[in-house]
């Protein structure tokens, strides 16, 4: 009988952390941008790039700062891309 109990035990809490982690995975999840967009700048700009354009019709507003970290230092996403304005990205 002790057996059984302590298999019940583990079961019920894996079962437990198992919804859990779902959960938050699915509340979490879907904001997070996958890595490689993350990694690479050039990605990161174009992705922004396109949904600000498809929603707002503009460019980011900070498109022509340089806030991306490059092997060459910082550049504005316009320089990475070579993209000057929504109809560059949207194509």
């Amino acid at each position: 009988m002790r057996g059984i109990s302590a298999t019940l035990l583990i079961i019920i809490t894996a079962v437990v952390l198992l919804v859990a982690a779902l959960v938050l995975l699915t509340i979490f999840g879907g904001g997070i941008a996958p890595w490689g967009t993350m990694v690479n700048p050039y990605n990161y700009c174009y992705q922004q790039c396109q949904s600000t354009c498809s929603t707002t019709g503009n460019l980011p507003p900070n498109w022509f700062v340089a806030t991306q970290k490059t092997d060459q230092g910082l550049k504005s996403c316009a320089e990475i891309t070579g993209v000057k304005s929504c109809s560059d990205c949207l194509r």
